[in-house]
């Protein structure tokens, strides 16, 4: 009988472990393209500028067409993660150029953008609750 008890203590961590494991490599996937969906509407986003403003020597970033192209990024990502019932892709777009300020002092323009997927509970196991993934870029342009 101890033997047997042994046994279903071994499996029963056993089976935990795999399903950990599973979900794990679930979830990093799901980081790995949240962070090249951010990167890229980051990058994109960053590289439409208003053109009669650089021709004046400032860097001012266009509002609408940045936002545009990062709504364009999140609906593909969404639809490449095949969202399912309450799920929800939503980002945040923080532009930082010659009209709307910097942070510091010195800072060059810069694009950042937050992706955020609300989910379901990502992990089967009971004592695990992953519902919220956020993963976010910034595309500065360098010495312009």
């Amino acid at each position: 009988m101890k033997v047997f008890v042994v046994f279903l203590g071994m499996m029963l961590v056993s089976i935990t472990f795999i399903a950990y494991q599973g979900d794990m490599a679930q979830y990093l996937r799901l980081q790995l393209a949240m962070k090249a969906a951010a990167e890229e509407a980051a990058a994109g986003a960053a590289l439409y500028y208003d053109e009669r403003a650089y021709s004046q020597g400032f860097m001012v970033v266009d509002e609408e067409e940045a936002g545009k192209y990062v709504a364009y990024i999140a609906e593909r990502a969404a639809a490449d993660m095949d969202l399912k019932g309450q799920e929800r892709l939503e980002y945040v777009m923080e532009i930082h150029d010659d009209e709307k300020g910097y942070l510091k002092e010195g800072d060059s323009p810069s694009v950042t953008v937050t992706l955020t997927l609300h989910t379901e509970d990502l992990f089967r196991l009971s004592f695990l609750e992953v519902c919220r993934v956020s993963r976010g870029a910034e595309y500065e342009l360098e010495a312009y």
